[in-house]
């Protein structure tokens, strides 16, 4: 048995104590075992997506004579 992560004999990178994980940012786990990434996917609001503002020159036609605070 080798760690792929931090190349130790002693276990797997399933178990390994040094490796980061990417989503709680906690040591002893790798981001697949993470038990707050199904906490994060069913906490999550749905939010109505806006409608994308497109920059063209007419948008800047537009918001040329604002004040940068203004925008």
């Amino acid at each position: 048995m080798i760690c792929k992560y931090c190349h130790e004999t002693t276990h797997y990178i399933d178990k390994c104590p040094t490796i980061l994980c990417k989503i709680c940012k906690e040591i002893g786990h790798p981001q697949w075992l993470c038990k707050k990434k199904k906490q994060l996917k069913t906490s999550k609001p749905s939010v109505p997506s806006e409608e994308p503002v497109y920059k063209n020159v007419n948008y800047y036609l537009k918001i040329i004579d604002k004040p940068w605070s203004d925008i």
